[in-house]
C-alpha cells in the first residue's frame, strides 16, 4: 500500500514538502494551499494538499540601502515563493497586489530606497 500521510513534514517548508509527498507516492499530486484560501469540497485519491502558513518573511527592512541585486537575491532565498523585481524609482508599475512577488525599489546607483514588501 502507497504512504498515505507525512506527519513528518509538519512545519517544513511547503514546496520541500511536496516534494517530498510527490517523490514517496508517485500516484498523487501534492497541491501548495495557502491558509484560509478557499478549496474546493471534492475529494480526489490523486491528490494531496499541503496546507502552508504564509509567516513566511514578507519585508525586509535590513535591505535598506543596499545594493539591489543583492537585495532580490536575499528575498528570493528567504522566501522561495516570491520573486524579487529591482525597479527604478519613478517607472511605472502596476497597482495590483500579488503575494508571489516583491518590488525592490533602487535609486540610479542601484541602492535600495525602500523597504522591499510583498505586494
Amino acid at each position: 500500500m502507497a504512504k498515505n500521510a507525512w506527519p513528518e513534514l509538519v512545519g517544513k517548508n511547503g514546496d520541500f514538502a511536496a516534494s517530498v509527498i510527490e517523490r514517496e507516492n508517485n500516484r498523487v499530486d501534492a497541491v501548495v494551499v495557502l491558509v484560509g484560501s478557499p478549496l474546493t469540497a471534492d475529494f480526489k485519491c490523486n491528490r494531496v494538499r499541503v496546507i502552508v502558513d504564509r509567516n513566511a518573511k514578507n519585508a525586509w527592512p535590513e535591505l535598506v540601502r543596499k545594493d539591489g541585486d543583492f537585495a532580490a537575491a536575499v528575498i528570493e532565498r528567504e522566501n522561495r515563493r516570491v520573486d524579487a523585481v529591482v525597479i527604478l524609482v519613478g517607472s511605472p508599475a502596476t497597482a495590483d497586489f500579488r503575494c508571489d512577488r516583491v518590488r525592490v525599489w533602487v535609486d540610479r546607483n542601484g541602492i535600495v530606497v525602500t523597504v522591499p514588501v510583498t505586494g
